[in-house]
């Protein structure tokens, strides 16, 4: 049973049992009902296939009758909730930082503000920020500020440092393209404590696009189209290193205590004297993605729907459609 609770972000944000998602999401979930099938099951899934698992799917599913048994331990379910707050990204581009010929961002460029002041005073020194809650919905909990934080920045700032005891606070970046890396995490092996079977999966690409921080929609193409897009500006031995890093940095988080699937956020961008740069650690999302059922779609229904290959987009409001959208020139 597929369950399509995209509201799963912001149950994570919500902290409450009971929480019930604005009208707008519960609305954006009928109209991308159709996507549902072509959700990936990761391996070793259950009866349930769920977009996420968080506490209130779960009391959801148990006043509707399934045992216990066949869902998520609370511990479970809170390890999901702390890995998914914006801060393991922060740690991600922390372990990465270093090599790869320069071509990736420095961890300078964001920190985990505690304070006010601390906004306040990376702010000046970048003049222009993002500031992000560590828990949030797709376009929701993200701020773009210019030069000064006006009262009602202000406001949304104390009201995230005390509900969640942080924001995230980026330097803003000229985006040229973003993409994620896709992953599987494996299920424990019997006798072993701690292993996975079979480790850190990489399940490929998926290019999208978004709009002030909400995602639009996904390039449908092969794994090899978008890696040579995405080599011809950065070095495909760049990509090759940080996928292999970041691997390794779920395979140590994330092995033995969380089973199914990763997205990866990340992003290209214009560095100095017009250099193409990467930005690996965006996000971290422990979930279905929208890019793993674009991905799902083209490596698995590119004949029946007679996909070219970077020739149609893939958009959840709209469908798929044999024009790339032209909100985004660069795909």
């Amino acid at each position: 049973m597929w369950v399509l609770n995209v509201e799963h972000d912001l149950c994570l944000a919500s902290g409450e049992r009971n929480f019930i998602p604005p009208r707008a999401v519960v609305e954006f979930a009928q109209r991308c009902r159709w996507i549902g099938k072509y959700m990936p099951v990761p391996q070793g899934a259950g009866q349930i296939v769920p977009w996420g698992w968080n506490m209130q799917l779960k009391e959801r599913l148990l006043r509707e009758g399934v045992p216990a048994a066949e869902l998520p331990s609370d511990a479970e379910l809170e390890f999901i909730k702390e890995n998914s707050r914006r801060e393991l990204a922060v740690e991600l581009l922390e372990h990465l930082n270093g090599g790869y010929d320069g071509r990736i961002v420095s961890s300078r460029y964001r920190i985990v503000a505690h304070s006010l002041l601390e906004i306040e005073e990376f702010l000046e020194k970048m003049g222009r920020v993002v500031l992000k809650a560590p828990l949030s919905g797709s376009g929701k909990g993200i701020r773009f500020v210019t030069g000064e934080l006006m009262e009602t920045d202000r406001g949304w700032c104390r009201r995230t440092l005390e509900s969640q005891g942080a924001v995230i606070v980026e330097e803003r970046l000229d985006v040229v393209q973003e993409f994620a890396m896709l992953f599987e995490v494996g299920a424990v092996s019997a006798g072993v404590e701690g292993t996975c079977i079979g480790g850190i999966k990489f399940l490929g690409y998926s290019m999208f696009y978004a709009s002030n921080g909400v995602y639009k929609g996904n390039l449908l193409a092969s794994n090899g189209y978008i890696e040579e897009k995405l080599a011809k500006d950065v070095g495909k031995n760049i990509l090759e290193g940080i996928r292999e890093n970041v691997a390794g940095f779920l395979q140590e988080k994330l092995c033995g205590r969380y089973t199914g699937f990763v997205g990866v956020d990340m992003f290209l961008y214009r560095g100095g004297e017009g250099s193409i740069m990467i930005n690996p650690a965006v996000e971290i999302n422990l979930r279905m993605t929208m890019g793993l059922i674009a991905r799902n779609i083209f490596d698995h229904h590119r004949e029946e729907l007679q996909l070219g290959d970077g020739t149609h987009c893939f958009e959840p409001e709209r469908g798929i459609n044999s024009t790339v959208s032209p909100s985004d020139p660069n795909l």
